[in-house]
């Protein structure tokens, strides 16, 4: 039995290495990449504008800290360069912000205090746009506009 479920497995192993991946995915790319787009679109349509925003900075300083860590200029790690393990602990980072907000969100409506989500985006937020501009420093980048939107979040926090 052993030996016929290994017989089996090569048997697959080797239609998977015969198979062209690509035959497979660019009769589908179209599908898949409109599907994508209108799952993304229906749920940025429904989120808040802060919650939009947020997410927007927060790929944005995902994007400029790789193309720093690309460029040889990461902070994150002792070459600069691109380290999966920067990379991961920042994606659980932001993951554990957004459990934050979900956290929020349901214990201001169960205090009734809607404002404390907005409140934690806010302050998410505004660390957020300071990576953001750290990540555009180290490309020799000063965006002015960046640091009236830090300004403006900071006040909002007050």
């Amino acid at each position: 039995m052993r030996e016929r479920v290994m017989e089996t497995m090569m048997e697959l192993a080797d239609m998977i290495r015969e198979t062209d991946v690509w035959t497979v995915l660019r009769p589908n790319m179209f599908r898949m990449l409109g599907a994508a787009a209108g799952a993304l679109i229906a749920w940025f349509s429904g989120l808040p504008a802060i919650a939009q925003a947020l997410l927007i900075v927060q790929g944005a300083d995902i994007l400029t800290g790789f193309l720093a860590a690309v460029m040889g200029k990461s902070p994150k790690t002792e070459t600069g360069k691109v380290s999966s393990k920067a990379l991961t602990m920042g994606m659980i980072k932001k993951g554990l912000e957004w459990l934050v907000v979900l956290i929020c969100v349901y214990v201001g409506a169960a205090v009734e205090m809607q404002g404390i989500a907005g409140a934690a985006m806010t302050y998410m937020m505004t660390a957020e746009l300071v990576s953001l501009m750290e990540n555009l420093n180290l490309f020799g980048l000063d965006v002015p506009v960046l640091h009236t939107m830090l300004d403006a979040a900071q006040k909002g926090q007050k």
